[in-house]
């Protein structure tokens, strides 16, 4: 009888040995899956981590210059205050050059040719009081690559426009800017554990980096609105000037001279700019004269 008993053993530990490899099967699958997991979750918290630490760096980038603006305001006015001793204003004061020239940011490191560019980072910063040195060291943004191969060009730096184009012709519809401004890329601004400061070497204690440029909006012209075609009228007084200066629409955009719109006698760019922009006021005339919205004829033009 005993040799009955064998087969039916050996066939229990065969199933318990399948259900063990399955067990383990399983738990290996487990782990791997949790492993992988884990390695994902690390790999997205680290950029998380890093992209919290650049918007830091943005932001403190941010608050240090406009605090330098703020400053600068400070140091070039007289507090007015109210009867509490709350300071409700400034009055620009002479510092050296009169108080006038308190009256607007103190510029340093512009570009010729870029009236628009108010102050850049630069090393070494000569600012004139009560303006606030940038603080930066003598490693161009553009001139200088990081160890990666890493730098900013100018027509980067001009991708808004806001420094006069190289290139104006047909076609050039690039952000290339002036070669004054090439030439006068922003330097960086580095940053340590102790705050921002000028470095003449690599140092380990760097822990970000950031460059500026600081422009002035208030004379720009939103040409969505602005300007008006030619009055071919010999009135004294044009038509379309008559309206209050107060808009925007009534700015004569011939006294831009030669850019970046030169308004020769034929065609008239302005005319040109005014009729591409208001195409849907103009296209009535034009089709029943088979002109186009930029070609109307003498005194005929409207907006």
């Amino acid at each position: 009888m005993r040799h009955l008993h064998k087969p039916l053993i050996s066939k229990h530990r065969g199933a318990a040995l399948i259900i063990v490899l399955a067990f383990v099967v399983l738990l290996t699958g487990l782990s791997v899956a949790y492993l992988s997991r884990t390695t994902s979750d690390r790999q997205v918290a680290h950029s998380s981590f890093n992209q919290s630490n650049v918007d830091q760096l943005v932001q403190s980038a941010v608050d240090n210059i406009i605090g330098d603006l703020r400053t600068e305001i400070a140091n070039g006015s007289t507090p007015i205050t109210d009867i509490n001793g709350n300071i409700v204003g400034y009055i620009p004061k002479d510092t050296g050059s009169g108080p006038a020239a308190n009256m607007v940011p103190q510029r340093s490191g512009n570009a010729a040719g870029a009236p628009n560019l108010i102050r850049r980072s630069v090393n070494p910063d000569n600012i004139p009081s009560p303006g606030i040195a940038s603080r930066a060291s003598a490693v161009n943004s553009q001139d200088n690559p990081s160890a990666n191969g890493r730098f900013i060009t100018s027509t980067r730096w001009n991708g808004h426009y806001l420094v006069p184009k190289k290139n104006t012709g047909p076609g050039q519809d690039d952000s290339t800017p002036i070669d004054a401004f090439t030439a006068a890329t922003p330097d960086w601004v580095f940053v340590t554990s102790a705050g921002v400061t000028p470095i003449a070497a690599p140092t380990p204690s760097v822990i970000g980096r950031y460059s500026c440029a600081v422009y002035a909006e208030g004379g720009l012209l939103d040409m969505n609105v602005a300007g008006y075609p030619t009055d071919p009228s010999v009135a004294p007084i044009p038509a379309q000037r008559v309206g209050r200066k107060g808009s925007v629409a009534y700015a004569d955009l011939t006294a831009l001279g030669a850019y970046p719109i030169p308004n020769s006698s034929s065609p008239y760019q302005v005319d040109r700019l005014v009729g591409w922009r208001n195409y849907a006021t103009t296209q009535y005339l034009a089709r029943i004269r088979g002109e186009l919205p930029d070609q109307l004829s003498a005194g005929k033009r409207i907006l």
